[in-house]
């Protein structure tokens, strides 16, 4: 039996709309372990629910991969810049990402 094509649009039902996103939420997740497994990738993936849950998985250190992110797209973006704006904007985002990410696990901890 073939599945059939859904339509890429918000779902509007929100009962269907929670438990699409349960569903597409555990196979991310699931395919992120797998890749990091199978092809011994550095994986992270950070996901917010409607409410603001949060939900993540990281292969190793998410706060080395963040770094290691934020490095990398301040060194493709800013590249034309100046080395000391560079240093300081890649600086802020990779702090300001870190503390995000601690405090939304001490958050989630806390309920």
């Amino acid at each position: 039996m073939v599945r059939g094509k859904i339509q890429i649009k918000k779902i509007e039902n929100t009962t269907s709309r929670q438990v699409t996103f349960s569903k597409r939420r555990s196979g991310l997740l699931k395919k992120a372990h797998e890749l990091s497994v199978l092809c011994d990738a550095q994986v992270a993936a950070i996901i917010f629910s409607q409410k603001g849950r949060l939900y993540d998985f990281a292969s190793s250190d998410i706060q080395k991969t963040i770094k290691r992110y934020a490095e990398y797209k301040g060194e493709y973006f800013v590249a034309e810049s100046h080395p000391t704006e560079q240093y300081v904007q890649v600086s802020f985002y990779i702090s300001v990402l870190s503390h995000f990410y601690v405090s939304s696990i001490t958050y989630r901890n806390l309920y």
